[in-house]
């Protein structure tokens, strides 16, 4: 519950973070964006200052590609990594520096020399990355910035300074950029500003994908886990006392326990990346069906046998089945082999993935097309 009735947009953000992690008690780290706010929301908590780390630029064979970020604190690394392990103490020292001078700083590493080879880092990729280190002071615009993003589901755009008197200031934007907590701006000491700035380096940060579970079985807890790893939220919908066991001690986010008519008014609001009809019950998968045809997610999957789903197809009208024709992926998941919870999990987690990176490269290629036209 909030401790106050309207809470500023920039308050508001923050409020929902610390409520969700007060009642996270599943133990299980959140890799990406996720597991990166995580960590920094925990370094603040101390009132503490975070350095966030961002690659600008690569060549040649990197581990990491531009837009990627690592967390780090006065201690060293926290979340994230920009190789196997290998540049990652350079990166700490660096870190640290920038944690100590309180203000931003760039760092390159070119492993593509001979020498480097025999007498450097030992990677042997012959690659280069560049990255931003910032300073992340609590209180910081861009970490309000980060935090209301990650909650309400948006993409966020970053724009900095390059130049050497004002590296690292800039501003941040989104689709809704009428949320004050969003729309920020900070200077290289990371501290709020509103002196212009004049920026030459643009980062897009995703949003994390959002799942929504139709149903529970031997498969939740696993595809949960893989789900939490990846940085990903997870919801379930499961009434059924059965087959809910399955998902009350998984790493979901919330548990909707509720049958499909009433579980429908409950979920309409939320956006979701990908409608997983999953409840080995076949007039409760029908439901569901119905439902996700009118949605408007990109991505349902159906588990089950091919057989299966064209039977539940063939009790939806022409309008459903046309709508669900391209989004529909039945049976659900890579083919990989193997049986059993955690196999079809691992399956479903790939072909989610693959289709999530898919879905990204094409909207990173859509805003490179519209600044060039």
């Amino acid at each position: 519950m909030f401790l106050c009735a309207q809470p500023p947009d920039r308050m508001l953000s923050l409020l929902r973070y610390h409520e969700r992690m007060g009642k996270d008690e599943t133990n299980t780290s959140a890799g990406g964006l996720r597991g990166l706010l995580d960590a920094l929301w925990r370094i603040h908590a101390r009132n503490e200052t975070a350095v966030l780390g961002i690659v600008t630029a690569t060549e040649g064979s990197t581990y990491q590609k531009p837009g990627a970020l690592v967390l780090l604190d006065g201690k060293g690394l926290k979340h994230g990594v920009i190789s196997g392990g290998c540049l990652e103490p350079a990166l700490e020292d660096a870190a640290a520096r920038v944690h100590r001078g309180g203000r931003a700083a760039t760092v390159d590493f070119d492993t593509r020399s001979d020498e480097d080879l025999l007498f450097g880092s030992g990677i042997g990729c012959r690659g280069r990355v560049n990255m931003l280190l910032l300073p992340l002071p609590p209180r910081a615009p861009l970490a309000r910035a980060l935090f209301a993003a990650l909650d309400r589901g948006l993409d966020l755009q970053l724009a900095f300074a390059m130049d050497e008197n004002e590296l690292g200031a800039g501003r941040s934007n989104s689709d809704a950029a009428s949320l004050r907590s969003i729309a920020v701006q900070w200077n290289r000491e990371g501290d709020a500003s509103d002196v212009p700035i004049e920026t030459a380096l643009h980062v897009e940060i995703a949003a994390p994908p959002r799942l929504l579970l139709l149903g529970a079985g031997p498969e939740t807890a696993p595809l949960a886990l893989f789900a939490r790893r990846l940085g990903w939220f997870v919801d379930v919908v499961e009434h059924r006392g059965r087959w809910a066991a399955f998902a009350k001690d998984a790493a979901i986010d919330r548990l909707v326990d509720l049958a499909p008519e009433a579980a429908i008014e409950a979920v309409a609001g939320d956006r979701y990346d990908a409608m997983l009809v999953m409840s080995h019950n076949y007039s409760i998968d029908l439901a569901w069906l119905r439902f996700c045809a009118a949605a408007e997610t990109a991505y349902v999957g159906l588990l089950g046998p091919a057989a299966r789903r064209e039977a539940l197809l063939s009790e939806l009208d022409a309008g459903a089945r046309e709508r669900l024709a391209s989004r529909l992926r039945a049976p659900i998941g890579l083919d990989l082999g193997g049986h059993g919870g955690e196999a079809v999990a691992l399956a479903i987690a790939a072909q989610l993935q693959q289709y999530f990176s898919a879905r990204r490269r094409l909207v990173v290629a859509q805003r490179v097309a519209n600044v060039d036209a």
